[in-house]
C-alpha cells in the first residue's frame, strides 16, 4: 500500500506504518505490543506539520519503531476506521491495544509530548495490564449499553425540539451557528430551507439570508477561483481553514441552488455559478468522468489577491482520488444547479458522473458499491454513506424525467439497504455491512443519524414513486430507531428532523404524461418541476420511451399508477387520493398551490 505524506520535507516514512487491517494487529499481538494508530488526510494542514515535526524526530522514530506497531489510515479513505477511532481532529493519534481498544490519545502532538506518551502508553502496557485490561472492558460494556436502538413514535414535537435547538445555536449578528471555529453545517440550512419551504416563517428566511450571505462574502469563500473552504476559525467568517473538499462544496452547491429557487432575487445563482466553476476547473477528471476528492491547503497561494498573482505558484494539491458518495452529493448537486438555472451542462455532467460511478465504482456480479476508485486493490464496499448518497442521486436523476432507468437503480440501492445493512433487531443501519474481517472496533457496527436519515428520506421518496409500501416501512422503522436518542446528537439531528418531517406529510407525487416532444406535456413538466414542496416527487412517463434492450418502461409504471398512456395530462397525488387529469399550466399550478396549504402543524 502507497500511504501518503506532506508534499514538504519530512522523514515520516521512516517510520514501519502498517495499512489497517487484521494482518497489523495479529503482529501486535504476537510481538505483544500496541499499536500506535495514526488517521491523517491528504488535505489536512496539522497531518503534514505532525509529519514534519512529531514523525521527523529521530527519538520519536525509534520509540515508534522500536515498541509499537504503528498503523496509519486515510480518513477520506477508511471513513468508517475515523468513526470509531478519531479522538477530536486531525491528525488523530491514538494509542491502542492489540485487539484495538483505545488507551489513549488526541490530535496534534508535538514532539516533546509525543515522546513522553511513546514512553508511557509502552510502560504502562508493560507493567499494568491486567488494570488497564479490566477497565477498558468496563468501558466498552457501558458503549454497548449506549448504543442499543431506543425506539419511540415519529411527532411533530421531534422537529419543533430540533428547530429549537437550532435556533438556540444561531448567531445573529454573523449568521451561521455556534461562535469559533465556525464550520458551514449544509446539511443544518437544509433543514431550515425545508422548514421555510413547509410553514414560510419570516424568522428562518433571515436566518439563511444572513447565514448564506457570510459566508459567500466572507474569509470561507474563495473570491479568485471559486468554492468554499472547509470552515472557518473566527466567528466573523474571516479566517478559514484553506482545505477545499469535495464533499463539502457540493453540499453547500446544492443549499444555494435550491435557496435560489425560493429566493430568486436572493444572488444565490451567482454562488451556484462560481462554485461549479471551481469544480469543473480544479476536481473534475475527464478521464474518469468523476469529481477529485480534493484540494490541499496552502495559506499563502489562497491570501494572493488575483488570478495573475496566483498563475505565478503551483496551485495546492488535488487529490486524484474519486469518492463514490461524494461524487454522488455532487451529481445531485448539480442536478440541483440545472433546476436552478437551467443550463444544461450541469445536467449532462450530473449524468457523466453517474454513469461513471455505475461504470467504475459499482460491481455488477456482486451488486457491491465500491468506496473510492482504489488502485492498489483496497476493497471498501457498501458503506452507508455511499449507499445513501447515491439511493438519493438516482432519485434526482430519475426526477429530471430524462432518465427513466436511474429508478432500477435507486431500486438497486433500497435492496443494498435492507439486504446488507439493516439492523433487524433494532431498526436503522448499520454504517458497514457484516461479515468483513476486520480488527478491533470495526468488529462492532455503529449507526450514524445523520447517513441513517438520508438513508430514510431517499426510501420515503423511493416508496411514494413506485407505490411499494416495503420502503415506506423501512425508512420508518429507521427513524423511529433514533426516537430515544436524537437530541443526544444536538444540531447533527437536523437531518433527521428533516427526515421526520417527510415521514409525517403526506407525500405528493406529479405525473406529467405525454410524449417528449409534446409542447403540453413540456409546459406541464416546466411547472411540475418548479415545485419546491419538501414532500414532492415527480414522474415525467413518456408511453411510447424503451430502455437499452428496447423493453417499455414508461408504459409499465402507468398501466401500474392507473393512468392512461393516450392523454397529456397532469395528475397530482396527496397520499392515495390522485386528481382529474389536468390539462392545463395555469390548473395544474393552482392544485400544487392547494397542495402547498395542506401543511399543517399541531399546537
Amino acid at each position: 500500500m502507497t500511504f501518503r505524506f506532506s508534499p514538504r520535507p519530512n522523514r515520516a516514512s521512516e517510520i514501519a506504518w502498517r495499512p489497517w487491517g487484521d494482518k497489523a494487529f495479529q503482529e501486535a499481538q504476537v510481538a505483544d505490543k500496541p499499536v500506535l494508530l495514526a488517521i491523517s488526510a491528504v488535505w489536512c494542514h496539522w497531518c503534514h506539520v505532525m509529519d514534519e515535526t512529531s514523525y521527523s524526530d529521530p527519538e520519536v522514530i525509534r520509540l515508534i519503531n522500536e515498541r509499537y506497531v504503528p498503523v496509519r489510515v486515510d480518513n477520506d479513505e477508511r471513513p468508517d476506521v475515523n468513526r470509531r477511532y478519531n479522538m477530536g481532529g486531525w491528525p488523530t493519534t491514538a494509542f491502542l491495544t492489540p485487539d484495538g481498544e483505545i488507551v489513549h490519545g488526541g490530535t496534534y502532538v508535538p514532539p516533546d509530548a509525543m515522546r513522553s506518551n511513546l514512553a508511557q502508553v509502552a510502560d504502562l502496557w508493560s507493567s499494568q495490564r491486567s488494570e488497564l485490561a479490566q477497565r477498558l472492558a468496563e468501558l466498552r460494556e457501558k458503549e454497548n449499553e449506549a448504543r442499543a436502538p431506543k425506539t419511540g413514535d415519529l411527532s411533530f414535537q421531534i422537529i419543533d425540539q430540533v428547530g429549537s435547538l437550532v435556533r438556540g445555536q444561531y448567531d445573529p449578528q454573523f449568521g451561521g451557528f455556534g461562535r469559533e471555529p465556525k464550520f458551514p453545517q449544509p446539511r443544518l440550512l437544509r433543514f431550515l430551507l425545508d422548514e421555510h419551504r413547509r410553514f414560510g416563517y419570516p424568522e428562518i428566511a433571515t436566518m439563511l439570508h444572513r447565514t448564506l450571505g457570510a459566508m459567500a462574502g466572507g474569509g470561507m469563500y474563495d473570491h479568485v477561483e471559486g468554492g468554499f473552504f472547509r470552515y472557518s476559525t473566527t466567528r466573523q467568517w474571516e479566517i478559514p481553514h484553506y482545505e477545499k473538499m469535495l464533499e463539502d462544496n457540493a453540499e453547500l452547491l446544492a443549499i444555494y441552488a435550491e435557496a435560489h429557487r425560493s429566493f430568486p432575487s436572493a444572488g444565490y445563482d451567482r454562488v451556484v455559478r462560481d462554485v461549479i466553476r471551481w469544480m469543473d476547473a480544479t476536481l473534475w477528471q475527464p478521464d474518469k468522468t468523476l469529481w477529485a476528492g480534493s484540494q490541499d491547503a496552502d495559506e499563502h497561494y489562497y491570501t494572493l489577491d488575483s488570478a495573475d498573482e496566483r498563475a505565478k505558484h503551483d496551485a495546492p494539491f488535488v487529490d486524484r482520488t474519486a469518492y463514490t458518495g461524494w461524487n454522488a452529493l455532487a451529481a445531485s448537486a448539480y442536478w440541483a444547479a440545472w433546476s436552478a438555472l437551467g443550463d444544461e451542462v450541469f445536467e449532462t455532467r450530473a449524468h457523466e458522473a453517474m454513469g461513471a460511478i455505475a461504470r467504475r465504482l459499482f460491481d455488477a456480479q456482486t451488486k457491491a458499491l465500491h468506496h473510492f476508485d482504489a488502485v492498489d486493490g483496497a476493497k471498501v464496499v457498501d458503506l452507508l454513506a455511499d449507499v445513501a448518497t447515491a439511493l438519493a442521486a438516482s432519485l434526482d436523476a430519475y426526477e429530471t424525467g430524462l432518465h427513466p432507468g436511474a429508478l432500477g437503480g435507486a431500486i438497486a440501492m433500497a435492496i443494498t439497504l435492507r439486504d446488507r445493512l439493516e439492523d433487524r433487531a433494532g431498526g436503522g443501519f448499520f454504517d458497514a455491512p457484516e461479515g468483513r474481517r476486520e480488527p478491533g472496533r470495526l468488529g462492532r457496527r455503529e449507526r450514524p443519524i445523520e447517513e441513517n436519515a438520508l438513508a430514510a428520506e431517499g426510501l420515503l421518496r423511493l416508496a411514494a414513486l413506485t407505490g411499494e409500501s416495503e420502503w415506506r416501512e423501512l425508512a420508518l422503522r429507521a427513524l423511529r430507531s433514533f426516537v430515544g436518542e436524537y437530541r443526544q446528537w444536538g444540531q447533527f439531528a437536523a437531518s433527521f428532523a428533516n427526515a421526520v418531517a417527510r415521514a409525517l406529510a403526506e407525500p405528493l407525487v406529479v405525473t406529467v404524461v405525454g410524449a417528449a416532444d409534446d409542447p403540453l406535456a413540456t409546459a406541464l413538466w416546466r411547472r411540475a418541476r418548479a415545485s419546491t414542496d419538501p414532500a414532492g416527487s415527480l414522474h415525467r412517463l413518456v408511453p411510447e420511451r424503451r430502455d437499452d434492450r428496447d423493453n417499455p418502461t414508461d408504459a409499465e409504471l402507468l398501466r401500474k399508477l392507473g393512468f392512461p398512456a393516450d392523454r397529456v395530462a397532469a395528475y397530482v397525488c396527496i397520499g392515495t387520493v390522485c386528481s382529474a387529469p389536468i390539462a392545463d399550466e395555469a390548473a395544474l399550478g393552482r392544485a400544487l398551490d392547494e397542495a402547498a396549504r395542506r401543511h399543517t402543524h399541531p399546537d
